[in-house]
């Protein structure tokens, strides 16, 4: 269970892409064998293709593999780079809470509005819900993420000690 929800944004992204590519292949084969294209298969392929592209930044996050530039942090000893990772994740903790103080009002005006998609009418909200959601899970991750960099800290202040 624990290894499952360590993942949970693998999982679901993976979900998301594959459902994405059989939707995009039903759409083809419809399309060009049978003269036949399914109306809602662009729309549902866009919905997917976005939740895959969050749920894979969130993935990204905890296993340290998100874009960042290291010119920088590259020429710092071990303990330097752990640090200014820490710093690095507070600012972008701090982003992830800017961008959620605007989703969340978007969000609730959707519901309010009763705002559907143009195709399949899938209520706009309970898509858009997913934002705040896996925002708040990335920042999760970046404050774990951060503590283990803080331990890892510890170990090599403790190295020095011992030496």
């Amino acid at each position: 269970m624990k290894k499952f929800l360590n993942n949970i944004e693998v999982y679901l992204g993976t979900i998301c892409s594959i459902a994405m590519v059989v939707i995009l292949f039903m759409q083809v084969v419809s399309r060009y064998i049978f003269n036949n294209a399914f109306s809602w298969s662009e729309e549902l392929a866009i919905i997917l293709f976005i939740l895959s592209t969050y749920f894979g930044a969130t993935a990204a996050i905890r296993t340290k593999q998100h874009l960042r530039l290291e010119i920088i942090t590259d020429k710092l000893s071990p303990k330097g780079k752990l640090i200014m990772e820490i710093v690095n994740n507070a600012f972008f903790a701090l982003f992830n809470i800017i961008i959620l103080t605007g989703v969340v009002p978007m969000v609730q005006r959707l519901r309010e509005n009763g705002t559907t998609t143009a195709v399949t009418h899938i209520p706009k909200w309970s898509i858009y819900i997913f934002l705040p959601i896996l925002f708040i899970l990335m920042i999760i991750r970046l404050i774990q993420v951060s503590i283990n960099n803080i331990k890892q800290i510890k170990e090599i202040n403790m190295q020095k000690i011992n030496v």
